[in-house]
């Protein structure tokens, strides 16, 4: 803030004009008044964003829009965060582009209504939590320590919807503190609430009847150490995994080879496969071949035997082994049709060779062992042969009674896969560790099989197609990202999506079974199974018995059992669109993280097209992924995990920031697709650019300290040549703001805003109006035109910066002389787009003339005080006329032309080219306004009639 002392000291010493004369001048400068700080302490700023919230109606605003927006509904359709845990940077980065999304659609909609400020959509948000799934489990689990082993499913569920719901409070007080839109208290959903499962279980019954859902033995992820199927999005892949790796020789059966191969000493002929999990060995039904690859038969030095496998590798195995290789002969994969094997062990039936194509020459042999209880290949391969699938593997990861009898019991990841290697030593041609990228189960971090069990099934394959044809018209920010593809190319590359898990804390798979493990499903059923839930909650399934059940149907308890199995999360959540929109909305926006592409944009997308044939949203906003300084992933293992309270309250090695700092952040970083590293320097910049805003906003309410209602419609008619340039910065400015906007470059919202203030508003206008500001009479055209154009710059700044920071622009509003009794959000105010610069083009025209010699003159002066100097300006016709515009009048001592280039006067002459002379003002100094334009040793024309008018009120 500018004290006059300040001002009058400029050049000068001040003690000279410490005098009544001074005290006189004083009271007749209008300096900028106001209480609104320019900073704020640590104990202010938490005070501040506490004070705004609870005074500005932060947490009614959701509700009063609802009521009082007429316009078309905006849905911003909220992806449910993890019941689980603290508030975590991800979280405010999710949790804040949403708010700023739906409040920039609340108040930016349409730029062209002139009087409202809240003219934009009517805002559909309603946040949400995903309750269910093993992470609570395990959470509850740790609190009941040894009591856990002895909880039966009800008693699970009890504990787990204990912890999720104190979870879900502490989550939610944190999104309320950052000003998140929505109504808290009313107006959330969960997953594991009534209406939610009752919704969600009619849905799997529509998808069970419409053939699309359905029961399979199939091979899936599997983690022994949670004892439940996972899907692809439960997975975290390790890419530092150690295998043991071998090379294992299968006997060819000599009569099914159909090439003539040299043999003389008649030795036994092996294919070669090769394998990273040699537990699943036991399991081998077929060795599957490329008829498009070339296969060498080959001698191995010092090896009894001949060696077949892919032409393209027996390099890699030369290397391996470290021992010369002599190639036989080279044949077509189509030759080792019909070859048959020797099993493993002694007194198995032989096996065949398979055709696939999926077998490469990346690694291994070229010749794939096949195992189709463990791998989904194997599988398809299986099933296209009508080879019949045995699991030999238990849920605990055990080795079971059907396998060899050496193995049974023992557990497949450990001790049983050594003994596998030990029982087949004579078979294995070469073992190595291998090092590769190996799944993990998400919450245990321990390593899963791939492992076949009977499972409830979403049939992809039926609604792939749609799927990928539905994506082609959705909009998929930001655009420069490689978002639509990987989601395409997940979707089509899915094999299958299981949907069922062996838990308690879910949503019940409501089927029973006959003795044949046949499944009971039908209508009767699952209107009984409605009531009962609608009765006692969706504890139902654990509730009742089966007589219960299946009273009021057709169906006899006496020979059927309940499933005990719970819907995948994915599912879980996937269904949000039905159980939270219904059935005939569909979003305009789904904003969430990278790591989605993989989870809840797939789990929504394919469930929406499964039930309703259409997508459930509009739009996709993809954004990145916190990390630390380092580029890596925020792990409290590691240690490197940033509480966004911390950055807020003063923790993360910084001062207090403030919720205005945390949401700046996210903006300016929040919104690319790449990774999105947290560093102290990022936090300070965010708070520089927040202090940069704050200073010209404390200026342009302080500027604005005596306006009246009147003063804005009497000032933009009488508007100077540098106003009117200005309103048309400002009309320039908020368009391109609101194109941003539009497109979700928050960034560079970020970046337009802090470049305007700097130059347009501070470099070009602010600079140089402040003499007219201050020293012309109050009721002035001068001064109100440039107050006029200063309510236009706050009232559009605030505007174009409160979706980021609403809490600074409620703060500022609550400053501003002119605000009625409301806040900002529910404010009516001037949309000053819409006010027409008469003679637009020769303002810009003007202007960029004047502004150009500006330029010359500046490099002309080289550091002299500009206020002393008066200028001769040598110009061409046409640049003379134009300057003439600013400067009718070479005797003036105030013009246009001498408030832009801040000199003492100006004399314009005609010449050829562009010249500019300089020289000292003969003029003296005024005391009052410190320009150099009086004519004897007191007060220029102009401070003196000012000076007249306010002592004569």
């Amino acid at each position: 803030m500018y004290t006059v002392t300040k001002y009058l000291s400029r050049f000068h010493s001040v003690s000279r004009f410490y005098s009544d004369d001074v005290t006189r001048l004083k009271k007749s400068i209008f300096l900028p008044v106001t209480k609104f700080k320019n900073r704020l302490n640590a104990d202010q700023t938490i005070q501040r964003d506490s004070h705004i919230f609870k005074t500005c109606g932060f947490s009614e605003l959701y509700s009063w829009q609802r009521q009082h927006v007429n316009n078309e509904e905006y849905i911003l359709h909220d992806g449910p965060p993890y019941a689980n845990g603290s508030a975590h940077m991800g979280h405010a980065i999710n949790k804040i582009l949403k708010d700023i999304t739906i409040r920039y659609k609340l108040i930016l909609k349409d730029i062209t209504i002139r009087y409202k400020l809240v003219n934009g959509n009517k805002i559909n948000y309603i946040p949400g939590w995903d309750c269910h799934g093993l992470p609570i489990e395990l959470k509850a689990e740790k609190i009941y320590g040894n009591k856990w082993k002895n909880f039966g499913p009800l008693e699970i569920r009890k504990s787990a919807r204990k912890y999720a719901l104190k979870e879900i409070e502490k989550q939610k007080t944190v999104f309320k503190s950052w000003g998140i839109l929505a109504d808290w208290e009313n107006n959330c959903y969960f997953t594991y609430d009534k209406k939610y499962v009752q919704k969600q279980i009619q849905q799997f019954f529509k998808l069970y009847k419409k053939g699309l859902i359905y029961r399979d033995l199939k091979p899936v992820y599997w983690s022994p150490s949670s004892k439940t199927a996972l899907a692809e999005a439960e997975l975290e892949y390790n890419p530092n995994h150690r295998s043991k790796s071998v090379t294992v020789k299968l006997e060819l059966c000599p009569s099914t080879l159909s090439i003539n191969i040299i043999n003389n000493n008649n030795e036994p002929i092996y294919a070669l496969i090769w394998t990273t999990t040699p537990w699943t060995l036991p399991g081998n039904i077929a060795v599957v071949y490329s008829p498009n690859l070339l296969y060498s038969f080959v001698k191995i030095h010092d090896t009894s035997g001949i060696y077949l496998l892919a032409a393209d590798l027996v390099d890699n195995l030369r290397t391996k082994i470290e021992k010369p290789i002599e190639i036989i002969t080279t044949v077509k994969g189509q030759h080792l049709s019909g070859l048959k094997y020797k099993s493993l062990r002694n007194g198995e039936s032989d096996k065949s060779f398979l055709e696939g194509d999926h077998v490469t020459t990346d690694k291994g042999t070229g010749l794939v062992h096949t195992a189709p209880a463990y791998g989904h290949e194997d599988f398809l391969i299986a099933l296209k042969h009508k080879i019949p699938i045995e699991c030999l593997v238990d849920e605990h990861g055990i080795f079971m009674p059907q396998t060899w009898s050496e193995l049974v019991g023992l557990p497949v990841l450990d001790i049983g896969n050594e003994t596998v290697c030990s029982l087949l030593s004579d078979k294995i041609l070469h073992t190595e560790m291998y090092e590769h990228s190996y799944p993990y189960d998400w919450r245990t971090k321990l390593p899963v099989i791939v492992r076949a069990s009977k499972q409830w099934f979403l049939d992809t394959a039926a609604i792939k197609n749609q799927s990928i044809e539905s994506l082609k018209d959705i909009k998929i920010y930001p655009e420069i990202g490689g978002s639509r593809n990987a989601l395409l190319t997940l979707i089509e590359k899915r094999p299958y999506w299981c949907i069922s898990r062996q838990r308690s804390w879910g949503v019940p798979i409501p089927v029973l079974y006959d003795e044949s493990d046949n499944t009971i499903i039908d209508e009767k059923l699952l209107d009984q199974y409605d009531t009962l839930l609608e009765k006692t909650g969706p504890d139902f399934w654990w509730i009742h018995d089966v007589q219960k059940l299946v009273s009021n149907t057709s169906h006899s308890p006496e020979k059927l059992k309940k499933g005990h199995d719970i819907l995948d999360i994915w599912f879980d959540s996937g269904i949000s669109w039905s159980c939270v929109l219904g059935d005939n909305k569909i979003a305009d926006l789904y904003m969430e993280g990278v790591d989605q592409c993989t989870g809840w944009f797939q789990a929504s997308l394919m469930s929406s097209i499964a039930l309703r044939n259409v997508s459930p949203f509009k739009s996709l906003f993809v954004h990145g992924f916190v990390v630390d300084k380092n580029g890596r992933k925020m792990s409290k293992s590691i240690g490197n995990v940033i509480d966004p309270q911390d950055i807020i309250n003063g923790n993360y090695d910084t001062s207090i920031n403030g919720i205005d700092i945390l949401r700046w952040w996210v903006a300016k970083h929040g919104s690319h697709q790449t990774n999105i590293p947290v560093t102290k320097e990022t936090i300070n910049d965010s708070k520089q650019s927040v202090d940069k805003l704050r200073l010209i906003i404390r200026f342009l309410l302080g500027s604005l300290n005596n306006v009246k209602d009147n003063d804005f419609k009497h000032g933009i008619n009488h508007l100077k040549y540098l106003d009117k340039y200005m309103m048309l910065e400002l009309k320039s400015f908020e368009n391109e703001t609101y194109e941003l906007y539009k497109s979700f470059q928050y960034n560079k919202v970020c970046a337009k805003l802090l470049y305007f203030i700097t130059n347009q508003v501070s470099g070009l206008y602010v600079h140089h109006i402040k003499d007219r500001l201050y020293c012309n009479s109050m009721e002035s055209d001068d001064r109100l035109a440039c107050t006029a154009t200063l309510q236009a710059i706050l009232e559009t700044l605030l505007k174009s910066i409160a979706p980021i920071l609403p809490h600074l622009a409620e703060e500022a509003f609550s400053y501003y002389p002119l605000r009625k009794n409301t806040t900002f959000f529910q404010s009516s105010i001037t949309n000053f787009n819409q006010i027409v610069i008469q003679d637009s083009e020769e303002v810009i025209s003007v202007m960029e003339n004047a502004l150009m010699v500006k330029n010359k003159l500046s490099n002309l002066l080289q550091g002299k005080n500009s206020l002393e100097q008066s200028l001769v300006i040598a110009s061409p016709n046409k640049m003379y006329n134009l300057l003439k515009i600013l400067h009718p009048n070479n005797n003036a001592t105030q013009s246009d032309l001498i408030e832009l280039l801040q000199v003492s006067s100006i004399d314009l002459v005609l010449n050829d080219t562009l010249d500019i002379k300089t020289s000292d003002t003969k003029k003296i100094l005024c005391k009052r306004c410190r320009r150099w334009s009086a004519e004897k040793d007191n007060l220029c024309k102009r401070c003196e009639k000012t000076v007249n008018i306010f002592y004569s009120k």
